[in-house]
């Protein structure tokens, strides 16, 4: 849904996807190699909890901006706070993945690893290896999907659009942006008006 917005509003919508977007590129991305090639497995746990009080500035942001911001604006800072709670969901299952396994090697010491074949007699945890693999998968998942949704969302801020399902989280008030319909460039929807081309062109 276009909505009736001014140059400053496009811009500010923006602000919130890019925090979150700069968030992954820094953490998931440049940290988590700097880790991998200095630093050990444990040092990861620096990734999420680096992210988390990224996430956190974001949660507590949208709140003031909700005070003080118009609702196209709050409504993106809302969109990037449904994007955290999908990134903070892959770090729980993340955690009790690794959590499981712990608790199982507590109680089977030993059960998971692999004679090395060397001559100090050293072994491979697999258990470790394959857990923390799979842990990583859960959160690349979560990284890659919400990076592509954020992208797109960078898009439709400058354009002034949002999806009007975010209502449901964030209700329009009598001063909230006018809505201009739906246009060629987003996803339609039963029920809502439409622009023509030319209008939404010039949006």
């Amino acid at each position: 849904m276009h909505y009736q917005v001014t140059p400053e509003e496009t811009h500010l919508a923006k602000n919130p996807h890019h925090i979150f977007n700069i968030n992954i590129i820094i953490t998931h991305l440049f940290i988590s190699m700097i880790v991998l090639e200095i630093g050990s497995t444990p040092m990861l746990l620096a990734v999420p909890v680096i992210s988390s009080l990224v996430i956190a500035y974001i949660y507590r942001h949208r709140k003031e901006v909700r005070e003080r911001g118009s609702w196209f604006v709050s409504a993106h800072w809302e969109l990037a706070w449904r994007r955290c709670r999908i990134l903070l969901l892959s770090y729980a299952i993340a955690i009790l993945m690794v959590a499981v396994y712990l608790l199982i090697d507590l109680v089977f010491p030993g059960g998971f690893s692999m004679n090395d074949f060397s001559d100090e007699g050293s072994q491979t945890n697999l258990g470790e290896i394959i857990t923390i693999r799979f842990a990583a998968v859960v959160i690349f998942v979560a990284v890659l999907i919400t990076f592509m949704q954020t992208g797109i969302s960078v898009y439709d801020a400058g354009k002034g659009i949002i999806d009007p399902k975010i209502e449901k989280f964030l209700p329009r008030g009598d001063d909230a942006n006018a809505e201009l319909g739906e246009g060629d460039d987003e996803v339609r929807h039963e029920g809502q008006k439409h622009m023509s081309s030319s209008e939404s062109d010039q949006s």
